[in-house]
């Protein structure tokens, strides 16, 4: 391994510890609900994308599970039509920055990466809104302050599964991560696409959300959007 590449993975592993759920984020990040309520809440990063986006809701509406999408603004741009589906379909759509870039909430200044995702995300749905997730769950304590300033509740996570590599890994293996992690109140992080793709074909997220839903009925829990978990506003009118 040359520099660089011990350096950025040096830089890696300091950054996801100080600045990541379910330990770092200098107290803004919201990573479970109560845990004396046998709720958890599925949440899908990075799209949306076709087709993946539309298999998982197609997934979702089969098994009448709600979950809540952090949406890049980019491509909400490309597909507005998947973002309009999934909030009539009953999910909730949040704020996962413009273009995916880790870089600018590092910015001591700015903040037009939310401000911009806002927008494309209002003028599909009608609503602006009030739930955000960094990209990469790296959240310094400015950016934090760039959010609580605008009103944002930003989410974390107590269950990362590794439904993010590429090439993807079966479900079956993504269910055996998740299953011994979950708790009463247990915030799910997963993908249903890959960040700024326009085109996206992935299937083991859907296929993993198919076969853990019947099972977390059967073990007693409901299965709840963000807002209804937090008892937080999902959007304020534009």
């Amino acid at each position: 391994m040359n520099v660089r590449a011990v350096v950025s993975k040096t830089i890696d592993q300091v950054g996801n510890v100080l600045l990541s759920p379910p330990y770092g984020g200098f107290g803004y990040y919201y990573n479970h609900g109560p845990r004396t309520r046998r709720a958890v809440a599925f949440t899908f990063d990075d799209g949306p994308s076709r087709p993946c986006t539309e298999w998982l809701l197609d997934t979702l509406g089969e098994l009448g599970v709600k979950a809540t999408f952090f949406c890049v603004g980019l491509s909400v741009q490309w597909h507005p039509e998947v973002v309009q589906r999934a909030f009539a379909e009953g999910h909730v759509i949040g704020n996962h920055s413009m273009m995916h870039s880790r870089k600018a909430g590092l910015m001591l200044r700015g903040g037009a990466h939310i401000d911009e995702a806002t927008t494309a995300i209002s003028q599909v749905i009608g609503l602006r809104p009030r739930l955000y997730r960094p990209p990469w769950g790296w959240l310094t304590p400015w950016e934090g302050q760039r959010l609580h300033q605008r009103g944002y509740a930003v989410i974390g996570w107590d269950i990362y599964p590794d439904d993010w590599k590429v090439p993807e890994v079966p479900a079956e293996r993504l269910v055996a991560q998740i299953k011994p992690l979950i708790k009463p109140g247990s915030i799910i992080l997963m993908h249903d696409s890959v960040s700024n793709q326009i085109r996206w074909e992935k299937t083991e997220t859907a296929r993993a959300v198919r076969l853990l839903t019947p099972w977390l009925r059967d073990e007693g829990y409901e299965i709840v959007t963000i807002p209804d978990l937090l008892g937080l506003p999902a959007y304020a009118r534009v």
